[in-house]
């Protein structure tokens, strides 16, 4: 196959169109956060996981794994938002060697707001166009996708 072949191939294709697409999503999301909270997506997606779990916390090992994060960059991420009173440090009971976050009663508030903004765009933005009868197979696909520890 030549080169003109494989760089059309409908694979590669594909591929980037994920990309593209999550990348102005992001962008997107990441915008109206920052305006209209001063939050990240990447400080929401945290407080979001910590809202979700267990007693609102959970340990810094967990979390890094979840968002993908090396151990020093969650370490600086939960820094910060300690610094910012979102969430505070706690000991694991069982095992001082552990830390966990924990989410605060700001960090809760602070999740609360963003929520309904981030809800509003991924309406605008994603249910709008993806529309939410091919919203279960695109969440299948994306879980797979995800899964998937290449």
């Amino acid at each position: 196959m030549d080169t003109a072949q494989l760089i059309n191939d409908h694979r590669i294709t594909a591929f980037g169109l994920m990309v593209e697409a999550s990348r102005r999503l992001l962008r997107t999301c990441e915008r109206t956060l920052k305006e209209e909270h001063g939050m990240s997506l990447v400080v929401y997606e945290a407080l979001l996981r910590l809202g979700r779990s267990e007693d609102q916390q959970m340990s810094m090992s967990e979390l890094a794994d979840q968002m993908v994060l090396t151990s020093g960059g969650i370490t600086r991420l939960v820094d910060r938002l300690a610094a910012a009173g979102l969430v505070e440090r706690i000991q694991c009971p069982s095992d001082r060697r552990v830390q966990w976050a924990r989410l605060t009663e700001a960090g809760e508030e602070a999740l609360a707001a963003a929520t309904a903004t981030h809800v509003r765009d991924l309406e605008e933005h994603f249910i709008g166009v993806v529309g939410a009868e091919e919203l279960p197979v695109l969440t299948d696909v994306l879980d797979r996708l995800r899964s998937d520890r290449a």
